[in-house]
């Protein structure tokens, strides 16, 4: 028996259904024309979906596929030019159809921009508020804007801090910080389109594209179904690096946090809440940079009645806006001199309670230390740990004397992640290692490590409350040093050594110590701790 094959073409029933769907749309685009401008919408659509049962069936019936099909494009090209005629002549002139090629070109455009639109993840906003348009597909900025959303989907589900875009020799490099620490993020955008990104992001910040050395900041705003909405601050810089770009989320919208909130251990709130109270004397608060400084001096602050008491600031920048209390600015990079006159000049209010955010030289700190009896000073500090601001501070007085008579309290602090509650897993320490933390075998039965995964029917999955990382926000810890007058009287004398165990006769809690407190409670891990303190171990 022989086998008679009947071969079909492939690509005529494409094309065919190419031709209808195309029609098809043409017909419902029609269709909304109608509804928008009241015309009668069932005679015309009745006249189109007759004309095109009538093109198909010719083109069917027409032995020649090529001829048939000239046939029902004409046929259904005619019915549709006969609507644009009639509807030019019922709409008003500025809302007309224009019918040439430059119209066509222009209703493609519009349709891609439409599904450019639908498409995308992330809608885009200006400093004022006005969306910005998403690049159609055969826009060469249409890569550039993918790539922007391939990074803030890696960002803002993860709550990042900022994100950092390197573009060098070497190709791109995009590092996101999350709480604190950076994580690197390899081969997320292609090395070739790392600077159209830069440059459309500067485009849609209003900035120079052509610049690329001068610095340059802005800001725009990123808006996503799943995230909601974000500010993005941009700062733009270019070196022989390469042009890097820094892109900070919700800066201007972080809430102040209280002071009792912080991370305090419950002793030293009952340590410090007398301190909080008083209108004389400096406190100084020290950390390291990125670890909580400006918080948690706003925070005390803020814990002051401004209706009550005359309370101002001197800082370059306003970190949180506090009511009642007078904000004052001295420019980036102001020279001690500069500090030192609006210093004075807000001396002469008789303020009750004065922050500064840094101690530019020895004068200041002296004028500090003069005024200190009428005065409750907060002061900023970039020292690791409690006796390096101490020993800072008493150099910087010249006097140990003065120094030592206007200081009250020293607070140093570092910030550890929180673990994820949802994925955070309990485990038994080993009896040696809790011995080389300080940690009583005895009491001390579990602790708690992170792992970014959860068990769903029996299988490990991505934790969706932290992405993975296993943690989620971050938490003060502290070292709180008050004085009085018998430490006072230790400083003095130059015996700092025996300041330390006098101190730590009157129970004051190490960082380290108050750290692995946090621990213990399960509120963060070991390996975290070990992270945090590392500057502090080195400065050691």
């Amino acid at each position: 028996m022989i086998a008679t094959a009947v071969l079909m073409s492939f690509y005529k029933p494409v094309l065919f259904a190419l031709v209808m769907s195309t029609w098809a749309w043409a017909v419902g685009s029609l269709d909304k024309d109608l509804d928008r401008f009241s015309l009668p919408r069932r005679t015309w659509n009745l006249g189109q979906l007759g004309v095109g049962i009538l093109a198909v069936f010719v083109w069917l019936l027409i032995p020649l596929f090529w001829i048939g099909m000239l046939i029902a494009v004409m046929f259904m090209s005619g019915a549709l030019l006969g609507y644009v005629i009639y509807r030019n002549g019922q709409v008003p002139p500025a809302q007309q159809w224009e019918i040439s090629l430059q119209f066509i070109r222009d209703s493609i455009d519009k349709q891609q921009h439409k599904q450019a639109t639908k498409r995308a993840s992330v809608k885009l906003f200006d400093s004022k508020g006005q969306v910005l348009e998403i690049p159609p597909p055969t826009d060469p900025a249409a890569g550039a804007h993918d790539a922007l959303e391939t990074v803030l989907d890696a960002a803002l589900p993860r709550h990042a801090d900022r994100v950092e875009i390197t573009v060098g020799a070497e190709g791109t490099e995009v590092m996101v910080t999350i709480d604190g620490v950076a994580f690197p993020q390899e081969n997320l955008v292609d090395g070739r389109v790392g600077a159209a990104l830069i440059d459309y992001l500067k485009k849609c910040a209003g900035l120079d594209v052509a610049e690329r050395r001068r610095k340059q900041t802005g800001q725009i705003s990123a808006e996503s179904e799943s995230d909601g909405r974000h500010a993005i601050d941009l700062a733009f810089a270019g070196s022989t690096r390469g042009i890097t770009l820094r892109m900070m989320i919700d800066v201007a919208s972080r809430n102040l946090i209280k002071f009792e909130d912080l991370g305090l251990l419950d002793s030293q709130k009952q340590l410090i809440r007398p301190l909080l109270e008083g209108t004389s004397g400096t406190v100084i608060v020290a950390c390291p940079p990125h670890m909580g400084l400006t918080t948690t001096i706003y925070s005390m602050v803020d814990s002051h009645d401004p209706y009550t008491q005359s309370i101002v600031t001197l800082e370059e920048d306003v970190a949180f806006e506090l009511e009642g209390v007078n904000h004052e600015l001295v420019p980036h990079h102001s020279d001690a001199t500069a500090v030192r006159d609006r210093l004075a000049a807000l001396l002469r209010a008789d303020p009750q309670v004065v922050m500064l955010s840094r101690v530019s030289d020895s004068k200041v700190a002296q004028m500090i230390a003069e005024s200190s009896r009428d005065v409750r000073y907060y002061v900023g500090m970039r020292q690791p740990d409690t006796f390096a601001a101490l020993k800072v501070w008493l150099k910087a007085a010249g006097n140990l004397q003065k120094g030592s008579a206007a200081l009250s309290a020293i607070i140093s602090q570092r910030l550890v992640r929180t673990l994820c509650s949802t994925c955070r897993v309990s485990y038994k320490p080993d009896p040696q290692a809790l011995r080389k933390l300080n940690l009583p075998s005895d009491k001390v039965n579990q602790l708690y490590k992170q792992t970014g995964q959860v068990i769903v029917r029996d299988k490990p999955q991505t934790c969706t409350d932290c992405h993975g990382i296993g943690y989620r926000g971050r938490v003060g810890v502290f070292e709180i040093m008050v004085l009085d007058d018998d430490a006072r009287h230790l400083i003095q004398a130059g015996k700092l050594d025996q300041l330390r165990a006098y101190l730590r006769k009157n129970k004051m809690l190490w960082l380290q110590e108050a750290a692995l407190h946090k621990a213990v409670e399960g509120t963060t891990s070991i390996s975290e701790i070990t992270r945090a303190m590392a500057q502090q171990e080195s400065s050691k």
